[in-house]
């Protein structure tokens, strides 16, 4: 039922383009949309009309809502864009950042420049090759280029101009040409670099002659497995160039996506083709994403374009009018500085490419409601479980703490979030503990729960939102410490612990715990919680003790702050360190053979 103070605000809004934002019974934001006329698109929610499973949800928990106007739609494009990013609406689009593609990156304004597998590849003017995300691993054609071309796959630094006396181990067998030895064969070496470039543009006829001919000759000298592996090359060439979509040509950079709904979910497949081929396809659920298909589109693309985007020259879609097209065509623009054009492919190849992008989507919507299903139980229905349990109106963010120390050194602490049941590793937070000498697991979660309510007071950035639910893990004694600290502060927070051994729930209002069977996915939520938490505070703990140790090495004469990381780098462990002989140390860039034998002595002294 929807109050009449909604339709009393609705009634008073503009007919002019902005950005409405939709909050439920806790202030929530739980929904952020733009409009070219405010008040005809906010009145479709609240008008009474059919409206589908999701938009129904939404609609039942929006309690208020607030609008922002703008001067254009092209601005309140932008501003939503933003919104969605500040809040991350339960019922927006919200791609997660950890989908990154590999490239290969060559530098030329290094002097020897390498051949590099990289994700995320920042703007520093470098050759990005790629990405390389189906069919051809970029492992495989890398291990192509490390086969065919001899340049050096090393960390040298040639900025000082200072030579090596004697070339690798790579370089004497001539695996590469060594120009940290030899500075004559500079030439020959961006030589090599340039061929390496004109093969990653595509013309491999050279390479494939080449692998050929050395394949027959280990097979005439009766070296099969050599034979076979370069075998297995020509196969990774066969197929990067069976890749190649006829009609296309090599400077096509095409972005597809095509949209495929049902009532209980959506999903965009988005068909990515570089260099003429297709480079990959990827299936993007959009579980309780709300609006038409047209925007829901116009969601999806704003946000899957980020700063360091590798724009295509054309977007193929379909469900949008041209008007849509141009917007977002503005927005792009606007945002990248690079025009990109929108296309709703009538006929011929691109008609085609639309299609098999749309039946790529259509199949994983039907495919995978059973599993969306199960993860629904795992996340919603779990957080939904868990609100009955402990009889909290709101359960949205749950927060899990945990100590991480051995033998009462290097106390640390982490703060793990989970979002909707699911993590959200960006806001995961690690307390390094100043005031607890020695273990006490007590007096350091004391610490830690009190510097993260005294910034949440605060205001300070990162520590802003308010958890809904805090979890630790260990017993009554554990949550009564953490609950003095509450009390104390005059926060009313719901805290509960959990223990590992029965895996029992302590609650503040009992001193009698809560025992769920294991089959209850309230209580799997709270376990992955406890679990992730006690992982981030290990892994923290021992990244301290990594840098204390470096520091350590750091301290011996001869070796300073950059060795002493290459060394920890390399064996990982003390005891690995302590371990190693003379010869373990000379595996490592910048340490002789004499210098590896001091380097040991002073180890042992120390150890000693």
């Amino acid at each position: 039922m929807v109050s009449e103070k909604i339709h009393e605000k609705v009634a008073l809004l503009p007919m002019k383009p902005g950005v409405y934002i939709m909050k439920d019974a806790s202030g929530e934001v739980i929904y952020v949309g733009k409009a070219k006329k405010l008040k005809n698109r906010v009145k479709t929610y609240f008008d009474g009309s059919q409206k589908t499973i999701k938009t129904y949800n939404l609609v039942s928990n929006i309690v208020d809502f607030d609008y922002i106007l703008t001067n254009s739609e092209l601005d309140a494009f932008s501003l939503e864009s933003n919104l969605i990013k500040k809040y991350k609406p339960k019922y927006n689009i919200l791609l997660k950042d950890d989908k990154s593609f590999p490239y290969i990156k060559i530098n030329l304004k290094e002097r020897f420049p390498r051949v590099q597998a990289v994700r995320r590849p920042k703007k520093d003017g470098s050759l990005l090759f790629g990405p390389y995300v189906t069919g051809v691993r970029i492992t495989e054609v890398m291990n192509l280029i490390k086969w065919a071309y001899p340049i050096r796959w090393c960390n040298h630094n040639f900025d000082n101009g200072k030579m090596l006396p004697r070339p690798c181990l790579h370089g004497e067998i001539g695996n590469c040409l060594a120009p940290c030895a030899y500075k004559a064969r500079e030439e020959e070496y961006n030589n090599t670099i340039k061929e390496v470039i004109d093969f990653l543009n595509g013309n491999n006829k050279d390479i494939k002659e080449r692998l050929k001919a050395r394949m027959k000759e280990k097979a005439e000298k009766m070296l099969f497995e050599e034979a076979l592996e370069i075998k297995n090359l020509i196969y990774t060439l066969d197929k990067m160039d069976s890749e190649l979509i006829t009609n296309l040509t090599i400077m096509s950079a095409i972005d597809v996506f095509a949209l495929a709904t049902t009532d209980e979910m959506a999903v965009i497949n988005v068909m990515k083709i570089r260099g003429g081929k297709n480079i990959g396809q990827f299936n993007y659920p959009l579980e309780n994403a709300v609006g038409t298909e047209s925007e829901l589109l116009q969601s999806f693309i704003s946000s899957y374009y980020n700063e360091d985007a590798e724009l295509p020259k054309e977007i193929i879609v379909s469900n949008m009018s041209n008007d849509d097209c141009l917007l977002v065509e503005n927005f792009i623009f606007d945002k990248f500085k690079k025009k990109v054009k929108l296309l709703i492919p009538q006929r011929g190849l691109k008609k085609q490419l639309y299609e098999n992008t749309l039946k790529n989507a259509t199949e994983f919507a039907e495919n995978s409601l059973g599993k969306f299903e199960r993860h629904r139980k795992l996340t919603l229905d779990a957080l939904d479980e868990l609100k009955e349990i402990l009889q909290i109106q709101k359960l949205w963010r749950i927060e899990g703490y945990d100590i991480s120390n051995i033998s009462g050194t290097n106390n640390v602490a982490s703060m793990v979030v989970f979002e909707g049941g699911e993590p959200n590793k960006s806001e995961y937070r690690k307390f390094k503990i100043k005031t607890v000498e020695g273990a006490n697991d007590f007096k350091c979660l004391e610490e830690t729960i009190t510097r993260r309510i005294q910034s949440l007071k605060e205001g300070q950035k990162n520590f802003e939102k308010r958890p809904d639910l805090i979890l630790i893990d260990g017993g009554l004694g554990q949550l009564s410490s953490v609950r003095k600290i509450l009390l104390e502060l005059a926060v009313d927070i719901p805290v509960i612990s959990l223990a590992k051994k029965e895996e029992e729930i302590y609650v503040s209002s009992s001193s009698e715990p809560v025992v769920l069977p294991r089959s209850s996915y309230a209580l799997r939520l709270l376990q992955r919680v406890r679990d992730e938490s006690h992982r981030f505070a290990v892994y923290y703990h021992r990244n301290l003790r990594g840098q204390s140790i470096s520091s350590f090495l750091g301290s011996i004469d001869g070796v300073g702050k950059v060795l002493g990381e290459r060394i920890w780098k390399k064996f990982k462990t003390k005891e690995n360190i302590f371990d190693a002989k003379p010869e373990d140390f000379c595996e490592i860039e910048g340490i002789s053979k004499n210098k590896a034998i001091d380097i040991y002595n002073k180890i042992h002294e120390i150890k000693s």
